[in-house]
Order: C-alpha cells, then structure tokens, then sequence
C-alpha cells in the first residue's frame, strides 16, 4: 500500500461495547481527511452542502441526498466546500455485521457492497431522505447497540428503490417536505391524521391523495410510523413506563400499540427495551 494511503482500525474508533461508530460532521475544503482504505464496511450520506468524494482514484461530486456503500479495500476521502459546507453522517460498523445480515435477510440478491462502483452509490429522493433523518437520530444512541445497525442495514431495500421511483415523476411538494418533517413531533402524531392535515394546511382528501401519489402511504401509516419510531427512542434510551410512552403518541389500546409496534419492529416494546438496552427494565 502506497505511503499516500493510510489505514483505519475499526477499533480506533469504536468504544468497547458498541456495535458501530456513528458521526456527522460539517466539511470544509481543509479539513477533509486523509486518502484511506479500512478494515471494516462503512455508509455515508450527505445531508446538506456540496463536496468531493476521491474513491480509488476518482473524484466525484456530492451533494444533498448522495448515499455511498464504501468496501473496506476501496481507497477514498471526501472534501467539503467553503461556499456550502458539507454535512455528512457517516456509520462505519464490522464487515462480519454486513455478512451476517446479508445471509440471513438477502441471501438470494447481489451482495451490494460488491457491486461496481456506479452501482454503489446513487442520490436518495424525498422520501429516502426522511427515512435517512429518522435512522439517523436512532444510530446516534449513546450505547451504540447491534439492534439499531441491525434495523438500519435492514432498511436498505427502502433506500435502493427510492432512486428509480424519482425518474419521470415530479418532485414532492414542498408543503409535504414540511408536513413530513413536523410528523417527527409528538405533538403532531398524538393527534392523529386530523391534527396532521391542519399543520399541513390542507383538507384531509388533499394529504391522502398526496401521500399516496407521492409516498404510497396513507396519512394513518406515516402517523403510526412516527409514533412507533418516537416509542422506539423512549424505549431504547429511557426508562419511562411503556403506558405512558404508548399515551405519548396518542394512542389508548394498549392491545393495539403492541401491534403497531411488533408490526413495525418484530418484537415487543418490552423485547425491544431489553434488546436495545439490557440494564433498563420496564
């Protein structure tokens, strides 16, 4: 390996304990760091800004939306912009965590990280860029636990097929950016679909027809989404009764919530604490 070229150890970042390394971080056009290549997988996407990524040899422009699935032998850096400085979040976690996932969930499709460059990396629509926020706050858990990468590696598929769906087909709105952006209050989603459409200011058929045209989702499954993804937070970084987690987002059938929940995770709220956490009972 040339002296140009460093090499990272995943355990230089990665505190005993945790699963993965999670980071964000703002770029400028001097404080990049240095050409390297890894010992482990890693996930980058751009939230905001504009830069470059030099991946084995080659420079390439980022900018809001930009995913990459980096191999630990590729060799690359990524440069902010003084003019509009780069936000990245950055997930480096065990190859073996990859693997693991992979054999057990996509067995039968390509492995992606060994995919040609081109195919490794694409721009996120709307749609995968909210999905994209909401993974981001759970991966920047203090205790950094396998359950959360886990859940997030999962969630690829939803991120991969959001590229196609943008071709041809117009933007998303940008009243519905916003309305999606205040669904992640607990005041908005305790108040279910009425209480959503008047922040949005649109009549309830308006916000169906949108959701549906725009995300293939109705009002009351983006609603039950934020409430279940808010319920896996409080879970999983407090210790607060699952009741009034459940009174939280509005809901009152306990019977139902679990439901909502399993659906959306695969596990109890009670399961997902213990996995997510194991020294908080409740």
């Amino acid at each position: 390996m040339p002296s140009s070229c460093a090499h990272f150890h995943l355990h230089d970042f990665v505190r005993p304990g945790e699963a993965y390394h999670y980071a964000r971080t703002d770029l400028v056009a001097d404080n990049a760091a240095r050409y390297h290549d890894h010992d482990y997988h890693e996930i980058f996407w751009v939230v905001r800004g504009e830069g470059e990524h030099r991946l084995n040899g080659k420079t390439h422009p980022l900018a809001q939306g930009a995913f990459h699935l980096i191999r630990p032998e590729d060799r690359h850096r990524v440069n902010g912009s003084d003019s509009a400085p780069l936000r990245l979040v950055n997930i480096a976690f065990p190859s073996d965590s990859w693997h693991e996932i992979r054999q057990r969930y996509f067995a039968d499709e390509p492995d992606w990280f060994e995919l040609p460059e081109a195919r490794r990396s694409w721009t996120v629509d709307t749609r995968g860029q909210m999905l994209l926020n909401h993974w981001s706050e759970r991966l920047a858990a203090v205790s950094r636990p396998r359950l959360i990468l886990d859940g997030f590696l999962m969630d690829l598929p939803q991120l991969r097929p959001a590229v196609a769906a943008t071709v041809g087909r117009a933007p998303v709105p940008d009243w519905l950016v916003q309305a999606l952006r205040e669904l992640s209050k607990p005041e908005v989603f305790a108040g279910g679909t009425l209480e959503w459409c008047r922040r949005a200011g649109r009549t309830p058929a308006h916000v169906a027809r949108a959701t549906v045209r725009w995300l293939g989702q109705t009002p009351t499954d983006l609603i039950n989404q934020a409430r279940m993804d808010y319920s896996a937070r409080q879970l999983a970084e407090t210790s607060r009764p699952i009741l009034d987690i459940m009174l939280d987002c509005g809901l009152n059938n306990l019977s139902h919530f679990y439901a909502l929940f399993r659906r959306r995770f695969g596990v109890s709220p009670r399961r997902y604490r213990l996995q997510a956490h194991p020294t908080v009972r409740g």
